[in-house]
Parts: structure tokens; sequence; C-alpha cells
């Protein structure tokens, strides 16, 4: 429940901002409103003030604002009160208005983000160090090796985990250039991240040190009936030393069936052993190995004063700007998979577990959101505003506006465009959901 109500107010309150942008820009120029409604669908209450109808509507994602002379075609009467009477500049503001408001909300709940302060998994701001390499990834494959230290990828100087991940996870399939320590030689290796295929990010298999260090234990599981604790840190599995959490799960699943595996782990000043016979489970389809324990995540608060929560939530809304073009290029031009992007079920679920993780998570997923929504609005796509924008520079060039039947064909054209994005991220979602791949429901393959 508390996924849908947060994912209705958050793109609810989005929408409506948005909208409430054109709608302020509109009246502050003089342009009549017809209609301004919070909800979409049927009218629910309503009250006329100033020849604006002012809506209370059925659904309440987001809203609309109906302006006088707006729909390409509509007879005019040369008012200035008329959208589309207006002059070009005017109508670029009003039209602009929307995306703007966007950014304008980004940009005041980034620095309240971090005011509040954000809980954060400590790892992100640590020295890249390697921990850990998957058998077989793109990372042992290159060469590196448990405790390399990387300074640069492609020039780039990467200071911490954080920019380490963000780098691989958008360039799937790139030919990156790593430079790193080792033993205190300095090194440089090519390494090219695989594409996840969920996803379509990239995927390098190295990560960050995890002391495999018990933190909970799930009851009436192997590990908590055999007498393991929160706080043991495990030194061996069947005399195999243990030194990344990631260990563990591989060497439970060794011999693929259920039998006594011998722990021995560190309590304190003592060092204990137990015998641990894994359950085996169906999880997806797959069939693996459990005893019921997690490694213990260390989490940082990120909280500053007025004027440096200023500095840092204008850095953070520059720095995912950057981002947000970044992917935008690299989906262009195919470096970057469709498979990375979501829709209304992916937004819906990080909404609510934003939610469960507290007010300042959820009011940077919603400075996220906005911050998207605001750049993705101007992109020159008929039916975004963008496309209106570009209409009009069009008709500022041309000195006359374009034919209704060109712009109608645009607009087709465009709502075409997003009918299909909103099938690829809705088929994405599916995929991510569905316990096995969708292509196994289609009944024509």
């Amino acid at each position: 429940m508390i996924t849908i109500v947060s994912f209705i107010i958050i793109l609810g309150v989005l929408i409506f901002i948005h909208e409430f942008g054109h709608f302020i820009v509109a009246k502050w120029l003089g342009v009549r409103v017809e209609k301004f409604s919070l909800g979409f669908g049927p009218k629910l209450i309503g009250f006329k003030r100033k020849k604006t109808e002012y809506l209370l509507s059925l659904f309440p994602l987001g809203g609309y604002v109906k302006l006088a002379g707006e729909e390409p075609g509509e007879e005019l009467k040369n008012d200035p009160s008329e959208f589309s009477s207006r002059s070009v500049a005017d109508r670029v503001k009003i039209v602009v208005a929307g995306p703007v408001m966007n950014l304008i909300l980004a940009g005041i709940l980034f620095p309240i983000v971090f005011m509040m302060g954000t809980q954060v998994p400590a790892y992100v701001k640590k020295p890249p160090v390697i921990g850990w390499i998957e058998n077989g990834s793109p990372a042992e494959e290159a060469g590196f090796k448990r405790e390399d230290s990387i300074e640069r990828i492609d020039g780039a100087t990467i200071k911490n985990w954080g920019e380490l991940e963000n780098f691989i996870i958008t360039n799937p399939g790139s030919n990156l250039v790593v430079s790193f320590l080792r033993d205190g030689v300095f090194m440089e290796r090519g390494l090219t991240p695989s594409t996840n295929r969920v996803y379509g990010t990239g995927y390098a298999g190295m990560m960050h040190q995890i002391d495999p260090i018990i933190h909970f234990l799930t009851p009436n599981y192997p590990a908590a009936a055999a007498g393991l604790k929160p706080g043991d840190r495990i030194l061996y599995i069947d005399d195999e030393p243990v030194y990344h959490w990631n260990q563990v799960s591989q060497l439970i699943q060794k011999h693929g069936k259920e039998e006594e595996t011998v722990f021995v782990v560190q309590r304190e000043t003592e060092k204990l052993s137990f015998f641990v016979k894994p359950r085996l489970e169906e999880i997806n389809g797959e069939k693996r190995l459990f005893i019921g324990i997690s490694p213990f995540m260390e989490m940082m608060i990120e909280k500053y004063g007025f004027f440096e929560s200023l500095k840092k939530g204008t850095q953070k809304m520059f720095e995912m700007t950057g981002m947000t073009f970044y992917v935008l290029k690299n989906l262009v031009t195919r470096k970057l998979s469709v498979k990375t992007l979501g829709g209304p079920i992916m937004i819906a679920q990080m909404t609510g577990q934003a939610a469960k993780a507290g007010m300042s998570t959820l009011l940077f997923f919603m400075a996220f959101l906005s911050l998207s929504l605001g750049i993705l609005n101007l992109l020159p796509i008929p039916v975004l505003d963008g496309g209106h924008i570009l209409f009009l520079g069009i008709e500022f060039i041309r000195g006359k506006p374009l034919g209704v039947k060109k712009i109608e064909i645009a607009q087709q054209i465009g709502l075409a465009i997003l009918i299909l994005l909103m099938v690829v991220v809705t088929y994405n979602d599916i995929q991510r959901v569905l316990p096995e791949n969708i292509s196994k429901f289609i009944p024509w393959r």
C-alpha cells in the first residue's frame, strides 16, 4: 500500500508543479486560462473565478491547463488573451515554464535533502580498492586482482567506489583504459564491461571489500539452528580461508547438495566450529542452497548546514544533469541498451523503496524524478514541451507558423515515438517483475 500511495503522491505533485508553471506564467502574461485541474478525468468539484474554472478531478496523477486559443486550427479573434495570438517570445515563456518549474523544484529539494541528512552505504565514499573479483568476469579476464587501487579511467580521476561504479554502469561494452596501483607500482590495463542482460547496464565483476561478518540470521534456518550468532566472523568453510563475504555463498554452493559444512568462526576471543547443513530452495526457477545469514552493511549519514547544503545540492543537481545527458547520449549512440530504461512499474517500486527508507531518501528520489521530467520535457519531440518550442522556433525563423496539417503529422509521429517508448519501458518492467523471461509468454514465438 505504501508503494501505491507514495507513487500517486510523488507523480501527482511533479505533474501538478509542471502544469502550475504553465498556469502561473500564462496568468502573468495575461493569457486566459480556461481550466486548471488538479487531477485528470471526471470532475469531482470545481469553481469559476476570473474566467478560469478550477477543478478537482477523479484521478490524482497530476493535472492539466487549458489555455484559450492553444489548439492548432482554433479560430482566433486576434485577442491578446489568446495563446496563439501572442508573440513567439510570450508563447515560449509559457511553454518552457513547465519544465523550468520541475528544475526549480529539484533545485530546492536537493539542498533540503542534504540539510535533513541522507543515509548512504559507507563504502561508496571509500577509496576504490578492489576487494573481490568474480570468476569469469571482465575484471578477471583483464587481469585485475584483489587490492588493486583504481586511480583513473580514461584519464578521469576516480576518487571513491561511488564514482567507479557509476563509470562502469554507464559504459557497457566500452573499451576503457584503467590506471591503477598494484603493490605501489603504477599500471594500466584495458577493461570492457559486459552488458547486464536484464538492465542493460555495465558490469565488470569487481567489488569493494565486504568482511565475512554475520549481521543477521533468518529464524528457523540452518545457521541459526547450528548455533551461529550475529557478529561471528567466518574464518574457514570446509578448511578454505574466507576473506570476503562473496566466498560464503560460493563455498556453500560448491557441493551442490544438502550436506554438512564446517564453519570456523571468530567469536570475540574464541575460535569456534559449527556443522551447518544447507537447505535447498527454489527461487525464480533456480535451485540454490541457503543457510539463512546476511552480512553487515555499514551506513553513514551525510548532513550539512544551510550554506554547505546549498552548495552540495547545487553540485548534485549539476552532477545528475550531466549524468542524464550522458545516459541520453549513450542511448542515442547505442552504447547503452534500452533495457536500462524503466517505466511506471519500476518508478512505483523505487518510490515505495525510497518511502520505506525515510523522508530524505524519498525527497532525493522526488528531486531526481523532477529533474528528469524537466530535462526530458525539453527534448525537441513533438507533443512534448520541447517539440512546441521547436515549432515556435521555426515560426520565428519563417515569420509565420507551420501549417496545421504539418503540425498534426509531426505530433502523430511524436506520439508514436512516446507510445513505442512506453511499450519498451513497460516490457522492461514486466521482464524484471516476472519470475522468468517474458519471451516465454509470447504465444507467437
